[in-house]
Order: C-alpha cells, then sequence, then structure tokens
C-alpha cells in the first residue's frame, strides 16, 4: 500500500513509513477502511484481523502516539478486556509495543 497515498495527518504518515522500515511489509496490515480520524490508522495481524492495533497521535504530545491495543473476542471474556489503551509512547516504545501485540521478531 503506498502511504503516501492515504487520506491521513502528516504525522500517521511518518510514523507509518518508521514502522515499515523497522517491521518489512508482512508484519501488519493496515486497514484500508475509510477512518474519520486523519490522525489514526488501524493495523492488523495478516492472519488474524481481530488483533489490530488503533494506533494515533492527537491529543499527543510531538513524536508522541497512543495505541488502543485491540483483541479478539471470546465468550468467557467481557468486553472492557478486549482492548487495552497505552498513550505517550515514543517510536522505541511502540516498536515494543507493536512486537509484542503482533508476535513479530524483529531481525
Amino acid at each position: 500500500m503506498n502511504i503516501w497515498a492515504l487520506d491521513k495527518d502528516i504525522r500517521i504518515k511518518h510514523v507509518l513509513l518508521l514502522l515499515a522500515e523497522r517491521f518489512g511489509s508482512d508484519s501488519y496490515v493496515i486497514d484500508a477502511t475509510p477512518q474519520l480520524v486523519p490522525a489514526a490508522v488501524r493495523l492488523c495481524k495478516p492472519d488474524e484481523p481481530a488483533m489490530s492495533v488503533y494506533l494515533y497521535a492527537y491529543g499527543q504530545r510531538n513524536d508522541r502516539y497512543g495505541v488502543h491495543l485491540e483483541f479478539p473476542a471470546h465468550p468467557e471474556t467481557p468486553l472492557r478486556d478486549t482492548v487495552e489503551i497505552k498513550e505517550d509512547l515514543d517510536f522505541e516504545q511502540l516498536v515494543e509495543v507493536l512486537q509484542v501485540h503482533f508476535d513479530v521478531v524483529l531481525a
């Protein structure tokens, strides 16, 4: 996917380019569904789309990001336990969170 063609805030495009460089193209999928918020994007695990991350820059300081880590629903799991929120992450912290969430081994 051409990141520059996305109708997103420059901060999101920038972090997507950095993530693509760090993770490669097959570690996650950018959800291309139009979203109302230009300063946010959803990334999904390729083989399990319900395992996703809502990544946003709005309400964060410069070069900081927030994420909603989204987990697949399970009949025994209350809805409130399907999302974990982390904010004020710098890029390296964001990489660590995504690496664990998507179970990616970096070279």
